[in-house]
């Protein structure tokens, strides 16, 4: 049985039937499109959505490997709708898993799908060394890093029974606060320290993890000192 023909959207030509070597319910595929015909270049393949009729670029692979991956990725778990409907796949749950599976097919390697990667996948995936090292470190159980969003938060510092007094951790206008007292032991002497006394702010999730993973820390008054120092965040939060 003859593949189906499909319509393909071009820059300079307008849209096109073209001839496929298999058309799935989203993807096809098919050679690329040229300005004077298709190419015949060999192993050289196209993947269309076909709603659209818009190329995800050209692929360089065995016919049979690029087919494995069209047909894994034909399904409704890859979310096609979502794109067909924004007409745009910037926001698409599956854009860098798409493209990964595409440059590990050009590698020889199988493709994997719209799910999530396993620990050794994610490695063998990887492209940085900043890549390589997180994955690595994730497949050693180690936490994933903070996002943006999540290291702009405030530390999730727990709430102490008593409101008040040096230690003292609360709510206050909204936000989690910290009274602080400077210790004798930190070299503070008491005017000083009686100055200072107050209730500050628990600071941003990133500064914190920076801080308890570096060699030096910040003080509620901004000093800089290190981590287990008696006034340092760290150890003010219990964490060091």
């Amino acid at each position: 049985m003859p593949c189906p023909t499909i319509t393909v959207q071009t820059s300079t030509g307008g849209p096109r039937e073209v001839p496929t070597k298999w058309a799935g319910q989203w993807l096809a595929v098919h050679r690329p499109v040229r300005r004077d015909g298709l190419s015949t270049a060999p192993a050289l393949w196209t993947l269309t959505l076909r709603p659209l009729g818009l190329s995800g670029g050209e692929l360089a692979a065995p016919l049979p490997a690029v087919l494995a991956m069209a047909k894994l990725w034909d399904t409704p778990a890859a979310r096609w709708d979502d794109v067909a409907e924004a007409a745009d796949a910037t926001a698409w749950q599956w854009r860098d898993r798409f493209r990964d599976d595409v440059d590990r097919v050009r590698r020889g390697r199988p493709p994997i799908g719209p799910r999530a990667l396993t620990p050794t996948e994610a490695i063998e995936s990887a492209g940085t060394a900043a890549e390589v090292a997180a994955a690595v470190a994730a497949a050693m159980g180690a936490p994933a890093p903070m996002t943006e969003a999540e290291a702009a938060e405030q530390w999730p510092a727990e709430l102490t029974r008593k409101t008040d007094g040096a230690g003292a951790i609360a709510r206050r206008d909204g936000e989690l606060a910290l009274y602080w007292l400077p210790s004798e032991e930190g070299g503070t002497d008491l005017m000083a320290a009686m100055e200072l006394a107050g209730w500050y702010p628990i600071p941003a999730a990133g500064d914190v993890e920076r801080w308890c993973l570096g060699s030096t820390a910040e003080t509620p008054a901004g000093d800089h000192v290190e981590p287990d120092h008696p006034d340092a965040w760290p150890r003010l939060l219990g964490l060091i």
